[in-house]
């Protein structure tokens, strides 16, 4: 077992290795959960304006556009998830396979395949966050670009409408995250470190 200072984790240590190894990686991660989040809130914000503009006071029928618009954002939030988790996975996979090496090495070192694939789910995590992050406001920019001229007013979502998206799409990631990373650290450590 991997001997670390108290105050550090192991994953925590696996994971910033990964990441220092593979910085454009991490850059990559970080803006693909940026685009994501961006049309994620983008769509939240959406939903803010229309429900902003419904009149208590008014027949009970709904704005046959909004409606519209409702669904042809549904179609194109289903597209992005889709795409998002796709895109989850194959980095999740390719970072498993590239770092063979060093993680077979980790845990020749005493390394638990729990650390490991902890470490490799951190990697994807750490720099996901600022990407999250960095997509609430790029959301927001992009529905008002979107609407602009439009007779909706940009209003921003509730806070908590915000943070669940990025706990969301952090929850998500670590999920499809946690696959390939188990099934990397699960491998045998002798073949691969006898291949050359």
């Amino acid at each position: 077992m991997i001997r670390v200072s108290r105050q550090v984790p192991a994953p925590l240590l696996v994971g910033l290795r990964v990441i220092a190894r593979r910085p454009r990686r991490a850059v990559l991660t970080a803006a693909s959960i940026a685009v994501t989040d961006a049309g994620l809130v983008a769509v939240l914000t959406f939903h803010a304006a229309a429900g902003a503009r419904l009149n208590p006071a008014s027949s009970g029928l709904g704005d046959p556009v909004v409606d519209r618009d409702e669904q042809m954002l549904a179609v194109l939030t289903v597209a992005l998830v889709a795409l998002a988790v796709l895109n989850a996975i194959v980095t999740a996979w390719s970072t498993v396979l590239e770092t063979r090496r060093s993680s077979a090495l980790t845990r020749a070192l005493g390394a638990s395949p729990g650390q490991l694939s902890a470490g490799l789910v951190t990697a994807q995590l750490l720099p996901a966050l600022p990407g999250a992050v960095i997509g609430i406001p790029l959301g927001i920019g992009l529905f008002a670009l979107a609407n602009s001229g439009g007779a909706r007013a940009t209003v921003i979502p509730p806070a908590w409408w915000l943070v669940a998206a990025v706990l969301g799409t952090m929850i998500a990631l670590a999920a499809l995250t946690a696959i390939p990373a188990r099934i990397g650290a699960r491998r045998p450590i002798a073949p691969v470190l006898t291949a050359t």
